[in-house]
This record gives C-alpha cells, sequence and structure tokens, in this order.
C-alpha cells in the first residue's frame, strides 16, 4: 500500500547510522514545544493545539464496563500511561456510566467522579490527553450490556428479550429500542425529571470537576446511540435518518452542551451519529452539537466488509466540510486481525483522521494486571498500531502514506496555517517515532525542512525551511543509531 513521494528538492538527512550527515545546526533554534499544548481546539475538520498545529493525534480506548466502572478498578495503572506515551499513544478515551456516575435517580456519585478525575490526571503527568466518553451499549444492563442504570430504562409493555446479544439485540429487542425511544422523548424518570435533565445533569457534574484539567481534549457525549423504535430508515436510506438526526439526536446534544458551558468547562464536544452510521452504508445529519464554535463529530468504524471503511470516513469528512465541525474517529479496530487492523488504519490514515482504537484492554494489552510488553502484548495488534505518524502539524497535511511492514513513512504539509495566518519561524511540526518500532533506529528525509530533534528522537522534530510552501519528511528505519 505504499506510494512513492517525489522529492522536489535536494534533501536534508538526518542519520542515525554513519553514513548520513546530520542537519542539527542547519537551521534556528525551534521554536515552541514538541508535545501538543491545550487547550485542543478545531479549524474546521482539523484539531489544532494552543499554538494552531493540526493533530493527528494516535490513541486507544479505555472503558471499564464492569462495576464500580472506572479504569482503576480494571487494573489501569501508571506502568500502563508510561507505557502508551512511550509508543506514541498520546490520547484515552476514559469510559465514564451512568450506571456508576448515577446509580440513584437525580443523585451524582461525587466518589465516582473523583476515580474518573484520577485516571485523568494520571494520563495527564504523561503528557496524555482524555477524551470523556459518556459509554452505553444496549442502553444498559436492563435490556442490553452496560450504560444507563435500571431507573432510567423506561420500556412500558415492550417485550424483554434478553437471549440476544451484541450488536443484534438493538433491532431485536423492543424494550432496548423503546428504552432509547423513552430518552429521545424525553420521557420522566422517577425522580420527575426529564431523563434527559439527568444526563445534562450527569455532564454538569463531571465538567465541573474536569474544569480546570487542561489534559481534557473534551467530551464524546454519547457512545453509538440507537435511535429508537423508528430506525429502520437509518440503515435502509443512503441517506441515513436526517429527521431523526435533528429532532432526536440534536435536540439531546444541545442540551448538554449547554449544561457542560455553564459548568464552565469549554473543551471540544463530539456528538456521535447513530450506530448505524459505523457501517459505511448511509451519510448523517447531525447538527453540530449546541452549534457551538467548539464542537464537531466523533465517529467509529465498523464495517460490514473492509472494502466499506472508506466510506465511513469519507461519509465523516463529507459531514465535517457541509458544517464546519470537528472531526474524530474514537472507536475502530475491536479485533486482533493483521490484515484488518492495517486496512483499517491507513484508511484512517491516509484520510488524515485523527484515531482511538478499540481496545486498549484487551487487544493491545491482554492483562491490566501486570505491565504491558513482551508476553502481556497482542503482537499483531501492537504491530500494526505502533508505528511512524505526524502528531502535531505546524501547517495543514496534504499527504500522508504508510508502509505497516517496511515502517516507512512519508507525510507531506503546506505550511499555511489551518484558519489562516502564519507560524513563528522555527515552530515544529512533531512526528512519534516509537522505539518499539525502530529499535535500531531510523533515518529521517527532509525536503523544505530542518530537523531540530536528537538522533532517533522518540520524538521527531521538523522546522520548516523559511519561504517553504510545502515541506516532506521521510521515516525509514536504520540500522544503527548514533
Amino acid at each position: 500500500m505504499m506510494r512513492v513521494v517525489a522529492f522536489l528538492t535536494a534533501a536534508v538527512l538526518l542519520g542515525c547510522s554513519t553514513n548520513h550527515a546530520t542537519s542539527q545546526d542547519a537551521g534556528p533554534p525551534p521554536s515552541g514545544p514538541a508535545l501538543p499544548v491545550g487547550p485542543i481546539g478545531h479549524q474546521g475538520r482539523w484539531l489544532t493545539d494552543a499554538e494552531g498545529r493540526v493533530l493527528l493525534i494516535h490513541g486507544v480506548n479505555m472503558v471499564n464496563k464492569n462495576a464500580p466502572y472506572y479504569p482503576s478498578a480494571a487494573g489501569f495503572s501508571d506502568a500502563d500511561a508510561a507505557w502508551l506515551a512511550d509508543n506514541g499513544f498520546r490520547l484515552v478515551r476514559v469510559g465514564i456510566l451512568a450506571t456508576g456516575l448515577m446509580p440513584t435517580p437525580g443523585v451524582v456519585d461525587t466518589s465516582y467522579i473523583r476515580q474518573i478525575a484520577t485516571t485523568v490526571d494520571l494520563l495527564a503527568k504523561h503528557d496524555i490527553y482524555s477524551l470523556i466518553d459518556f459509554h452505553q451499549d444496549g442502553w444498559g444492563p436492563v435490556v442490553g450490556s452496560d450504560g444507563f442504570p435500571g431507573w432510567m430504562t423506561l420500556t412500558g409493555d415492550a417485550g424483554n428479550d434478553t437471549s440476544v446479544g451484541f450488536p443484534f439485540y438493538y433491532e431485536q429487542n423492543p424494550a432496548l429500542q423503546q428504552a432509547f425511544q423513552s430518552f429521545w422523548d424525553d420521557a420522566k424518570g422517577p425522580d420527575d425529571a426529564g431523563l434527559q435533565d439527568d444526563y445534562a445533569a450527569m455532564f454538569s457534574a463531571v465538567a465541573r470537576q474536569l474544569a480546570s484539567q487542561p489534559y481534557v481534549l473534551g467530551y464524546d457525549l454519547f457512545n453509538e446511540p440507537w435511535p429508537g423504535t423508528t430506525w429502520n430508515a437509518c440503515l435502509n436510506d443512503k441517506g441515513g435518518c436526517p429527521t431523526l438526526d435533528r429532532g432526536e439526536l440534536g435536540p439531546a446534544y444541545a442540551k448538554v452542551v449547554a449544561a457542560i458551558r455553564a459548568a464552565g468547562d469549554h473543551p471540544l464536544v463530539l456528538g456521535e451519529p447513530f450506530v448505524l452510521f459505523n457501517f459505511g452504508l448511509s451519510t448523517t445529519s447531525i447538527p453540530v452539537p449546541g452549534a457551538d464554535p467548539n464542537a464537531g463529530m466523533a465517529f467509529h468504524v465498523y464495517p460490514l466488509t473492509p472494502n466499506q471503511a472508506p466510506a465511513a470516513i469519507s461519509n465523516a469528512v463529507s459531514w465535517s466540510e457541509s458544517t464546519g465541525g470537528a472531526l474524530l474517529n474514537t472507536e475502530w479496530g475491536a479485533t486482533e486481525i493483521s490484515q484488518t487492523l492495517d486496512s483499517e488504519s491507513l484508511a484512517l490514515d491516509s484520510a488524515l483522521v485523527p484515531w482511538i482504537f478499540w481496545s486498549f484492554c484487551c487487544e493491545l494489552v491482554p492483562s491490566l494486571q501486570q505491565a504491558p510488553g513482551g508476553t502481556n502484548l497482542v503482537a499483531s495488534t501492537a504491530g500494526a498500531l505502533i508505528q511512524p505518524y505526524p502528531l502535531a502539524v505546524a501547517g495543514t497535511p496534504q499527504q500522508l502514506t504508510l508502509d505497516p511492514s517496511a515502517r516507512t513513512l512519508s507525510f507531506t504539509w503546506s505550511t499555511a496555517r489551518a484558519g489562516g495566518g502564519s507560524f513563528a519561524t522555527g515552530t515544529v511540526t512533531t512526528f512519534e517515532a516509537p522505539a518499539l518500532t525502530y529499535p535500531q533506529g531510523y533515518t529521517v528525509t527532509a525536503t523544505n525542512g530542518w530537523i531540530t530533534s536528537a538522533p532517533c528522537s522518540p520524538l521527531l522534530t521538523v522546522a520548516a525551511q523559511p519561504g517553504a510552501d510545502t515541506v516532506t519528511v521521510q521515516v525509514q528505519p536504520a540500522g544503527t543509531c548514533q
């Protein structure tokens, strides 16, 4: 899948072997930090850091679906966070489940929020951002898998067929469908409040706790929502179900965004389309959540056949182009099959979409009871995910090509700043080049750029030469590193 990029000018080489020359003193000192700087915002589809650099960040999911529903209870530790940072993962989607957050009608469990905050702080210590994910699968334990507590599960007289598992329970369990429909209808729960009001109150409490944490990238407002009892159009129409997008998802997302902002928190807020979008068979018409200027869409890629992954990604990009909303893939993978992982990761990377893999445990690390590495690492998954990539781009990405088997990367970007303006001379573009991928080092070829990092640094930094319109960097393995 590798494509050859033609270099337009004489290249500058940073060698990790004896037959290459270094360009460490060829240009000015780097300006600004290598790692992304919060708060994270966006310019159209592009996530951007406080320096204005575009983020093509890679990450993993860490969602504990079992009581007490927070990561550290499952065994997620400082050793895991350190390993993630060492291997180029700079974002973790941290799951929050309503069963843990509001187990009693209308009453938030503040100790649960403190546990989530502790994980966010732990990740921040290792320069890893958190995306706070409001997670459910099949609505909740009463009718499906996990998510909302029993007191929020309003099913009327619908039959509850719990013999059907994920994902077929969405279309085969009437009680599950009605539980979602009750939520979209904002039916009143036993606390005499609308279900959406309780949903917003949960986010308000979390946002108050996390408002001062700069390593919170944002909020994923609702994992894989289901369109209630009238779901057929969302699957069978290529245009999706725009009436439900606007009439169900739109108002619910607007309500929770207002609650987050009223709590004094202003990071990205990302709404998901209905789960059927993830197959790549239809588009979506969800509004930008709350019409908020710092908002966009989180989407998943779970194609029914491998060749449908590019369609799902293309549909997401089209949504962003038409709305101006930010774009982040928050789930893909859920497998250990190398061919599938390579295909889907390359589809996302070549489309220049930042992504979060499902899941840290257990498709990447089999056990959270011991540190990652050695036998506690799924080799096929690690081989596909731990690759060089551009983390923070001082400009606008244009083309990325990767050959996973050869461990070679070629990336071209325009020096034009996304959203307009320019960068200070020496502002660096940062690449992750993990030692696990390059145990004997790597060689870099930069066209129209100066390499400003030490030889074979796991954080490769490149500054554009003055007057350059584009910069191209190619990374490949070396036999030794000096």
